[in-house]
């Protein structure tokens, strides 16, 4: 009965205030961030014009999903992403006019203590969680005036781009309302990035960590189908792992990457394919991809259990949806392929903020999440209307897509390395 409880810890004030859920929902912020996409794809999906700021704000939010921000940090940024991006969308800022000034008063408050991390991680600045233990006061004054210095300069640099689309007209908008609009924003920057250095001062005083920490630890799945399977087979199989199956251990991962690049590259090559032609390369790619996906569900951890499991029912789906509708049109074609690739940038994601890896591993994976989750959207999107464009951006997502796979097999195949 105890190592049940432990396993499946009750729903308490701090667990439902502070998580973990489950490893893809730790906590009401990951709600707060999977809404925040959702609307993005509901509002690019429409084929709006100014979607554009929001694409980019859910990206940083995927990214912030990454690295793991301290809550705070993140609650922060989740609501100054809100208020840049849905604003632009929206078009709040021309029918409001004091919503510029809470912009630039809110949001340094935010952006400039994520901006201090992203240092941090960089190992540029020092750490705002070990700088009071490591007696160093020198360092606390050095994090505030540093914080300070970065919201300061992102706000002008933003004057600056708004004073250069007045003067060439790139976009075709007007920003600069004049002389006292753009004193009055950079004095609201000045403020708010004052609050925001102060903030992580405050953070360094009391030695806070400056990444997220998990309360309670979300169950780890123990008696999924998948899982139950894959005991059986290896306690069946209760032998030593050979060396010949260590060196095959990458290969799910190599043939998964290779039948992607082969298959973008065809689409990409063939002068004008029909539609038909073009679901049957996809279809067969994604449904090679999902056998690979059936294969290293064997050999993951629990959590990396569940990111397979969730990736290769995505890519199973596609793929059998793909080869089985042959009157599919292009409109369904790209909606089918953009969803499971929206679905695999979030699994992604999820799975780098939910479990331990190496910094390289955390680099491929955060690019790889970014660019699946751009690439879905621009299906959902449909930027182009033309069906050599349809294909052009398909053979794109397969190369991204093999690629990602490759990576992730050279980071298999280097770890088995070095352990010998």
């Amino acid at each position: 009965m105890t190592t049940q409880a432990a396993a499946h810890p009750g729903w308490d004030r701090r667990r439902l205030v502070y998580g973990d859920w489950t490893w893809l929902v730790r906590d009401g912020l990951d709600v707060l961030r999977l809404a925040f996409i959702s609307g993005t794809v509901a509002f690019t999906a429409q084929g709006r014009s100014n979607s554009g700021g929001l694409i980019a704000a859910s990206a940083v939010l995927l990214i912030a999903w990454i690295i793991a921000l301290p809550r705070w940090f993140d609650f922060g940024l989740v609501v100054a992403m809100t208020l840049i991006a849905w604003g632009s969308a929206l078009h709040l800022y021309g029918g409001w006019f004091y919503y510029d000034k809470v912009v630039h008063g809110l949001s340094p408050i935010a952006y400039a203590p994520v901006l201090y991390i992203v240092l941090v991680r960089l190992g540029v600045v020092p750490d705002p969680g070990v700088a009071i233990r490591r007696r160093r006061i020198p360092r606390i004054f050095g994090i505030f005036i540093v914080t300070l210095a970065i919201g300061i300069a992102v706000g002008a640099c933003y004057e600056n781009i708004e004073w250069l689309e007045d003067k060439w007209d790139i976009l075709g908008g007007h920003f600069v309302q004049g002389l006292w609009d753009t004193e009055t924003d950079l004095l609201c920057d000045t403020g708010g990035s004052l609050v925001g250095a102060t903030f992580v001062t405050v953070w360094a005083l009391r030695g806070w960590s400056s990444r997220r920490v998990t309360v309670v630890a979300a169950p780890m799945p123990t008696h999924t189908a998948v899982e139950a399977a894959a005991a059986r087979l290896e306690s069946a199989s209760a032998r030593p792992v050979s060396a010949w199956e260590r060196r095959l251990a990458s290969l799910p991962l190599a043939a998964q990457g290779t039948a992607a690049v082969a298959a973008g590259t065809l689409l990409l090559a063939l002068p004008s394919p029909s539609l038909r032609t073009v679901g049957v390369i996809l279809g067969t790619a994604l449904v090679v991809l999902a056998a690979g996906g059936v294969l290293e569900l064997r050999r993951g951890t629990a959590v990396d259990r569940r990111t397979r499991l969730a990736e290769t029912a995505a890519l199973a789906v596609t793929g059998a949806l793909v080869l089985a509708w042959p009157g599919m049109s292009q409109l369904a074609l790209l909606y089918a392929t953009g969803t499971a690739s929206l679905a695999l940038a979030v699994a992604e994601a999820a799975s780098l903020a939910s479990s331990a890896r190496t910094t390289r591993e955390r680099w491929l994976g955060g690019v790889a999440s970014v660019a699946l989750f751009v690439f879905g959207i621009a299906m959902l999107a449909r930027p182009g209307r033309s069906f050599d464009a349809a294909v052009t951006l398909l053979g794109v997502y397969l190369l991204v897509l093999g690629a990602m796979r490759l990576w992730r097999g050279l980071e298999v195949a280097s770890r088995r390395k070095s352990r010998r």
